[in-house]
C-alpha cells in the first residue's frame, strides 16, 4: 500500500440506491490515485448488498477502500459521522449522485482544492446569502445534493464538523448552512454532470430540522420570530400525522433515534390518557435523562417504584417558556441581589440542578444571575446560550478561556454585579425559600458585617452544621464555608487569585475580612443543602493531595507566624521528631525544618534508632520525618520494618509520592500493593506508572475506570494526552493536553493544540 498521505476521503453509505452505489464504485473505484481513500458504511443493508460491495471492492484497483458493517441500522447521518471519524484525508467528499464522472477533471479538482487550504468547496452552486433564501431554496428543491460539497477538514473546527443525524437527506446542505457565515467557501466547476432533476424539495422531518438550523444561525430577532412561527406550523402538521400512528410507538422511535425532546412531548400526551402505563413511564424517564433533567427522572423513578405518580405540572422544564405577557426586564437600579455561580469541567448537570432551585426561590424582578464558565468541556456553553436567549433571571455569562479558579471567578462576578449584595453559590448547592431574604436581612441588621452565611447540611465548619441548635438567630463566627455566602459588593478586599485549584481560598478571604475589622455573621434561620464532594470528585481533586499541601503553605506564609523548629532535649528519637512537628507542605518542607532534622540525626542518634525495638507508631513517625528530610539511607534501612506495620493512607500516599518524584517505581508499586486500593489516589499513581512504563494493556482499562468517576480531572486528561502521544495519535494528544491546561493552567502548561474552546 502506498504510504503517501491521503488527500481526499470519499464516503459512501448504503442509504443511496443500489444502482447509484454500483455506478459510483465502478467509476471512482477505478481511480488509482494514492492520495484517495474510499470509506463505505454498510448500515445493515443485508447480506446480498454486502456481498456485492465485497466483490466491487475486490475488483477495484484502489487499495485504500475500507468497508464497515453495522449489525443494526443507525441511519445515514450517524453512518456518515462514523465515516468522518474513520477518515484520514484532508478533504472529505460524500457523493450520493455522480453522473458521467470525469477522472481528469477529478484530479485537477484535488489540486485546486489543495491550492486554497482555508476553504470548503461547493460545486456548481452559489450558497444563499440570507435565511429567507436558504428556506426558499429548501422548499423549492434548489439545494444541491451531497455530491456538490467537498469539505476541508483543516478549515473546520473539529467539534463543528458533523452531520445532522436526524436528517435523511440534504446532510451536506444543512452543514453548509451552519458553516458558511464563519467559514470561507469557494464555488467551482464539478468533475461530473450535475442534473437539476437530482435536486428535490426538503420536506417532512427534514424540513423541520432545516428550519431549526436556520433559526439557530439567524441573529435578526424579527426574522427569528417568523421562522419560529413556521416551525410551530410544521410541528403542528407533523403532530397530527403522528397521532394516527400512536403516541407511544412514535415516542419510542424518537427516543431510539436520539430525539428525547420530541419523545417526551409525545409520551406526556400519552400519559394524560394512560397515567399508570409502566412502559410509557420508563420511556419518559429515559427521555428526561437524555435531556439531562436528572432530578425529574429520579423523582419519577421514586414515584414509579411506589406507584405514586407525580402530577403533570411537576414535570415541566425548569427553563421557563416565554409567557404571553412576559414581565418587563428590570432596570439596573431595580436589581438588588446578584447571584454568582462558577462552573467548569462537566458541570452542566450540577448547574441545572442548582438553577432549578434558584428559580423557585429568587425574585426575577430584583435578582440577576452571573455564571462564570471556566472553560467547561461539556455542553455548558450551549446551555448558557439557551438561558441567555430566555433572559433567565437577568443572566450575565462570563466565559473564561482557562479555568481561572474559584477566587478569580468570584472577583470577576462581584465586579460585574449590579446588585448591592452578592450571593455566591457553588453549583452543587441548593438554597431554600428564605435563604436570600434571610442572608440579606442579616447584613442589613449588622452594619459591621461583610459576610453572612447559612447553616449547611454537609460542611466541615462546625458552627455551620445544620444539626446545631442556637438560641440566637444571628451569631458571629470566624470562618464560613464557601459553598453559600452573601457579601456586600463594595468590600475593600477580594479573593487572593494566586491559590491553586480549591482549598484555603475561603480561609484566606475570611482572614482578610477580619483583618479589616469586618464581622462574619451566621444566620441560624436558614439551611442550605450542599453535595460536598460533587464538584471536587468531578475535578478529581481528592486524587491530588499536593494541591492542598501547596495552598496550605501559601495560607501559612500569609497568616501564620513562622514556626521555630527545635528538637527537645527529652524523650526517644520518635518523641523528639514528633515534638518538632510536621512540615506544612510535606512535598517541600521549610529549609529550617530540614536543617533541624539533619542536625538531630547524629551518628549516635542513627545508631540508637537502628537498635531500638520501635512500635508501629514510632516507626511511622521516624520514617515520615526521614522521608521529608530526604534522609534516604537511614530511611531505607528502616523501611523493611514497615511491611509488618498497619500503614495509614496518608503515610502510604507520602511514601508513594516521594518515590514517584524520584522515578523509583519499584518502591511505588510495593506501597501501592500494601494500600490494597483503600483510596482512588493509589489507582492514579498506578496509572501514572503504567503510562511511564508504556504498559498500554494496564493503563487503558485503569484510565477508563478513573475517568468515569472523575470526568473533569485535569490530571487524568493530561495522562490521556500522554497515552495518545505514546500511541502516535498527536492530534488527540494535543486535544487532551489542551483540556488539562484549560482546567488547571497553573499546573499544566499550554501546548500548540488542535482543540478549540467556545467563548
Amino acid at each position: 500500500m502506498n504510504s503517501k498521505p491521503i488527500q481526499l476521503s470519499i464516503i459512501l453509505t448504503t442509504h443511496i440506491p443500489e444502482k447509484v452505489m454500483e455506478s459510483i464504485l465502478s467509476s471512482i473505484g477505478k481511480v488509482e490515485s494514492p492520495a484517495t481513500e474510499i470509506i463505505i458504511i454498510d448500515d445493515a443493508a443485508g447480506e446480498e448488498i454486502n456481498n456485492k460491495l465485497v466483490t466491487l471492492i475486490r475488483e477495484a484497483p484502489n487499495e485504500s477502500i475500507f468497508l464497515y458493517d453495522h449489525d443494526r441500522p443507525l441511519g445515514r447521518g450517524n453512518s456518515l459521522n462514523e465515516a468522518i471519524a474513520q477518515s484520514t484525508g484532508k478533504f472529505v467528499w460524500i457523493p450520493d449522485h455522480v453522473n458521467r464522472f470525469n477522472e481528469n477533471l477529478f484530479r485537477d479538482a484535488i489540486r485546486r482544492f489543495s491550492s486554497d487550504p482555508a476553504a470548503f468547496w461547493v460545486l456548481d452552486y452559489q450558497l444563499p446569502g440570507s435565511s429567507e433564501r436558504w428556506i426558499k431554496d429548501a422548499e423549492d428543491g434548489s439545494l444541491p445534493n451531497d455530491s456538490c460539497f467537498v469539505w476541508n477538514r483543516n478549515a473546520i473546527a473539529p467539534q463543528k464538523f458533523f452531520l445532522n443525524p436526524f436528517l435523511t437527506k440534504h446532510h451536506c446542505a444543512e452543514l453548509a448552512l451552519r458553516l458558511h457565515e464563519k467559514n470561507a467557501w469557494r464555488h467551482t466547476d464539478p468533475f461530473f454532470v450535475v442534473y437539476k432533476e437530482d435536486f428535490i424539495p426538503v420536506s417532512g422531518n427534514n424540513l423541520l430540522e432545516f428550519y431549526l438550523s436556520v433559526y439557530k444561525t439567524e441573529t435578526d430577532q424579527d426574522i427569528k420570530r417568523s421562522i419560529a412561527e413556521k416551525l410551530g406550523e410544521l410541528r403542528s402538521d407533523e403532530e397530527t400525522e403522528q397521532a394516527t400512528l400512536g403516541y407511544l410507538d412514535q415516542a419510542r422511535i424518537f427516543l431510539e433515534q436520539g430525539d428525547p425532546g420530541r419523545s417526551l412531548d409525545l409520551i406526556n400526551k400519552f400519559l394524560q390518557q394512560n397515567p399508570s402505563h409502566e412502559d410509557a413511564l420508563h420511556i419518559k424517564i429515559a427521555s428526561l435523562e437524555r435531556l439531562r433533567r436528572h432530578v425529574e427522572a429520579a423523582e419519577l423513578k421514586h414515584s414509579l417504584k411506589n406507584r405514586d405518580l407525580l402530577p403533570p405540572e411537576q414535570a415541566e422544564l425548569f427553563i421557563p417558556e416565554e409567557k404571553e405577557k412576559a414581565p418587563p426586564q428590570p432596570s439596573i437600579e431595580d436589581l438588588s441581589i446578584s447571584v454568582v455561580i462558577p462552573t467548569t469541567g462537566h458541570g452542566r448537570k450540577l448547574l441545572e440542578q442548582c438553577l432549578h432551585t434558584l428559580q423557585n426561590h429568587a425574585d426575577a424582578r430584583t435578582t440577576e444571575l452571573i455564571v462564570i464558565d471556566n472553560a467547561s468541556i461539556d455542553d455548558t456553553f450551549e446551555y448558557l446560550t439557551q438561558l441567555q436567549e430566555k433572559n433567565f433571571l437577568n443572566i450575565k455569562v462570563i466565559t473564561n478561556e482557562e479555568n481561572a479558579g474559584f477566587g478569580a471567578s468570584i472577583n470577576a462576578g462581584v465586579k460585574a454585579a449590579a446588585g448591592e449584595k452578592v450571593l455566591v453559590l457553588h453549583s452543587d448547592t441548593r438554597i431554600t425559600a428564605n435563604t436570600i431574604p434571610e442572608l440579606s436581612r442579616a447584613l442589613d441588621e449588622t452594619p459591621s458585617a461583610a459576610l453572612a452565611a447559612p447553616l449547611i447540611d454537609e460542611t466541615k465548619i462546625d458552627e455551620q452544621k445544620a444539626d446545631n441548635e442556637y438560641d440566637n438567630r444571628l451569631l458571629t463566627i470566624d470562618q464560613a464555608d464557601s459553598c453559600c455566602f452573601m457579601i456586600r459588593k463594595d468590600l475593600p478586599v477580594q479573593f487572593d487569585e494566586d491559590y491553586g485549584l480549591a482549598f484555603y481560598e475561603m480561609d484566606d478571604f475570611c482572614k482578610q475580612l477580619q483583618n479589616e475589622d469586618f464581622k462574619i455573621i451566621l444566620s441560624s434561620s436558614t439551611i442550605v443543602s450542599h453535595s460536598t464532594r460533587s464538584v471536587s470528585d468531578m475535578m478529581g481533586l481528592t486524587l491530588v493531595p499536593e494541591l492542598k499541601w501547596r495552598n496550605r503553605e501559601r495560607f501559612a506564609e500569609k497568616w501564620l507566624e513562622k514556626p521555630v523548629y527545635k528538637i527537645p532535649q527529652q524523650g526517644s528519637p520518635a518523641d523528639k521528631l514528633e515534638a518538632l512537628g510536621v512540615p506544612i507542605n510535606p512535598e517541600s518542607p521549610d529549609p529550617e525544618w530540614i536543617e533541624a532534622v539533619n542536625n538531630f540525626l547524629t551518628d549516635e542518634v542513627k545508631t540508637e534508632i537502628l537498635r531500638s525495638n520501635l512500635t508501629s507508631y514510632e516507626l511511622i513517625t521516624i520514617v515520615s520525618s526521614l522521608m521529608m528530610a530526604d534522609q534516604r539511607e537511614l530511611m531505607r534501612t528502616l523501611e523493611d520494618r514497615l511491611d509488618n506495620a498497619e500503614l495509614p493512607v496518608p503515610m502510604l500516599v507520602l511514601l508513594i509520592h516521594y518515590y514517584y518524584g524520584k522515578n523509583i517505581y519499584s518502591r511505588c508499586k510495593h506501597y501501592i500493593e500494601m494500600a490494597e486500593a483503600r483510596h482512588p489516589v493509589f489507582d492514579l499513581y498506578k496509572l501514572r506508572i503504567a503510562i511511564a512504563d508504556k504498559e498500554t494493556d494496564t493503563s487503558i482499562p485503569l484510565l477508563n475506570k478513573l475517568i468515569k468517576s472523575y470526568p473533569s480531572s485535569p490530571d487524568l486528561l493530561n495522562l490521556t494526552g500522554l497515552l495518545y502521544r505514546q500511541n502516535g495519535d498527536e492530534d488527540e494528544a494535543k486535544s487532551f493536553l489542551a483540556m488539562a491546561n484549560q482546567l488547571d493552567p497553573k499546573r499544566f502548561s499550554a501546548e500548540e493544540t488542535a482543540f478549540e474552546i467556545k467563548y
